[in-house]
């Protein structure tokens, strides 16, 4: 892998020093992450709108507190310039923030950015559509920029601040490139992370013509089983989650408490399909094994995998197919799970999710599971801690795959030291 491109250097380590949530299992990190933790599921039956036509009726909803929190935080004023990923990814930079104790005495403005991810298709959903009193707002409402824009106007900070877009690893991607800002010396602090709304019934129907999601209807929180003989696809959800990110000096210059550090990451583009994976599974290995090198940490340290894992056919086979190569014989040592099999598919906000969720982690010693798995597929034997939460006492590093649409992958690389 010498001869791939590599990440800027080797350079000291980024901290995970806050985290917001709000997803289907919940408004808070603590009460995702506790969710989590218990195999619960957030799939059920769909009533934000008439799925009757749909051939997939479920999803992941938003919690109904999250429309009472939703009212109370945002004033009218801005409710009426935003939509709905705009207000979600405000309300997790809220929590991320509070989260990681920052002060605004402590920090230098222009060296303070804001970068999230999307897919961008949540803009003009059918939620969004507004009344007169909207209209003059148009143009703001709508521009996927001002999911970034509005956490900068609200902290005033005046460091880069721009959305990427690439679909479900958009998250990533965010993260990834504010861990690059940082590296190279532009900024301290950032606040990451991914959001979308994409359970519509467009979006519901487009998902069932290319054999995407899940028609397991009579059994919802049954319905996404990743890795599971029986799997039949996801189901998209609402969702997403901000995170703050600092740099070394900083973080341990204000003694801030670090859910994880962030070691390194790896992208590529696999330039096959828009709509598939390269075959045996090679581009997600080649990410996998480039992420490894540029973060310096032998793939034997490495004890959890926290899965792409979508519970579609092809999807997971080819991921452990990767997993497999990548490690060897110490794939059967590893921790491997997906926690799409309790949230579905929030797209732009999932791995965004997961990133939380790895930090979370290594910081408490305990792997969320992979729910409803109950048959065994032979191509995928390998460990994904099947609906039961394991707690363990030496996970020392761990990484977050996505492989998303247009053969976009990123992998990040997580340590609980420094």
């Amino acid at each position: 892998m010498s001869n791939r491109i590599k990440s800027p250097d080797r350079g000291m380590p980024v901290a995970v020093t806050g985290i917001g949530m709000i997803c289907p299992l919940g408004i808070s990190t603590s009460a995702v992450w506790g969710n989590m933790l218990r195999g619960k599921s957030g799939i059920g039956r769909i009533t934000k709108f008439d799925a009757g036509e749909c051939a997939t009726q479920i999803g992941g909803q938003l919690p109904e507190e999250y429309f009472e929190l939703e009212k109370k935080k945002t004033p009218k004023r801005l409710f009426k310039q935003t939509i709905r990923t705009s207000r979600i990814i405000r309300l997790c930079s809220h929590e991320a923030l509070n989260d990681s104790s920052i002060k605004s005495d402590e920090i230098d403005a222009y060296r303070c950015g804001v970068i999230i991810g999307t897919s961008g298709s949540s803009v003009r959903g059918p939620d969004d559509i507004g009344g007169p009193e909207t209209k003059r707002f148009k143009i703001i409402r709508e521009m996927i920029n001002a999911l970034s824009a509005w956490i900068s106007i609200e902290n005033g900070f005046k460091g880069p601040s721009f959305t990427v877009s690439a679909a479900y690893t958009s998250g990533s991607y965010a993260i990834a490139r504010a861990f690059d800002l940082i590296r190279w010396g532009m900024l301290d602090v950032a606040v990451v992370g991914g959001v979308d709304c994409l359970l519509t019934e467009n979006n519901v129907k487009r998902g069932n013509s290319m054999k995407l999601l899940s028609i397991e209807n009579d059994g919802p929180q049954k319905a996404v089983r990743p890795f599971d003989q029986k799997r039949d696809g996801f189901v998209l959800s609402d969702g997403g989650c901000a995170l703050v990110i600092e740099s070394y000096e900083h973080a341990l210059k204000r003694n801030a408490d670090v859910y994880a550090w962030m070691m390194g990451y790896a992208s590529f583009s696999e330039a096959y399909s828009l709509h598939s994976y390269s075959p045996n599974g090679t581009g997600m290995e080649q990410t996998i094994e480039l992420t490894l090198e540029n973060s310096g940490i032998p793939k034997e340290k490495i004890g959890y995998v926290n899965a792409n894992g979508t519970s579609t056919i092809v999807n997971d086979l080819r991921e452990t197919a990767a997993i497999k190569k990548v490690f060897g014989e110490h794939a059967y040592d590893l921790l491997i799970s997906s926690q799409k099999s309790m949230l579905g598919h929030c797209v732009g906000g999932a791995d965004a999710i997961e990133f939380a969720a790895t930090a979370l982690a290594l910081k408490t010693q305990k792997i969320p599971p992979t729910i409803n798995y109950e048959f065994p597929d032979p191509g995928c034997d390998l460990n994904y801690v099947p609906n039961a939460t394991v707690s363990i006492s030496n996970l020392k590093a761990a990484i977050t795959n996505s492989f998303g649409f247009g053969g976009h992958n990123c992998v990040i690389v997580l340590a609980r030291d420094p």
